[in-house]
């Protein structure tokens, strides 16, 4: 997956994301692992080359702390925080930045509206749609875990793309 980018001292601009440059390379890995699914090329391709005029920053944390804030736009994610499912299966972080993208990509007043519909295993519909859809597809790709619902338990792993 070839990326067009322009890099300047604290930010490499991937189109219309900006990563910090002392986490360049933990994107990179991250999405060439997930770009064997054709779905997560997809989303990384949305991402980067936004249609809508936003413009969106990664904002990497050492906290076990994946999310998107649709409010500015960022995608929180801690490329060593891997994902034990309830059922005792392992999910790399490279899947849970692939999770975030979807949430990123998602038109703005269906994702909030999702967002404020219930679910009881998925606590809103927007996580079942992601975690059942996207994340699913891409689980089964690559050999991952699949989760069932939006739970977990978080653990420490040496890069993006370990279990």
């Amino acid at each position: 997956m070839q990326t067009n980018f322009i890099s300047t001292d604290r930010f490499v601009r991937h189109g219309s994301l900006d990563v910090p440059s002392d986490a360049e390379a933990q994107y990179e890995a991250a999405k060439a692992y997930l770009g064997a699914d054709p779905g997560e090329r997809r989303l990384f391709s949305r991402l980067e080359h936004a249609r809508d005029g936003r413009r969106y920053a990664l904002a990497i944390n050492h906290r076990n702390n994946d999310y998107f804030d649709p409010s500015t736009n960022t995608i929180g994610w801690d490329p060593y925080s891997a994902l034990r499912t309830t059922g005792g299966q392992r999910q790399s972080p490279a899947l849970g930045l692939g999770h975030e993208i979807d949430h990123a990509v998602e038109g703005r007043m269906r994702a909030a509206r999702l967002m404020r519909a219930y679910d009881r295993a998925f606590d809103n519909k927007e996580e079942r749609r992601v975690i059942l859809g996207s994340e699913t597809r891409a689980a089964r790709t690559l050999g991952e875990g699949v989760r069932t619902n939006h739970r977990g338990t978080t653990y420490r792993v040496g890069g993006p793309t370990q279990r």
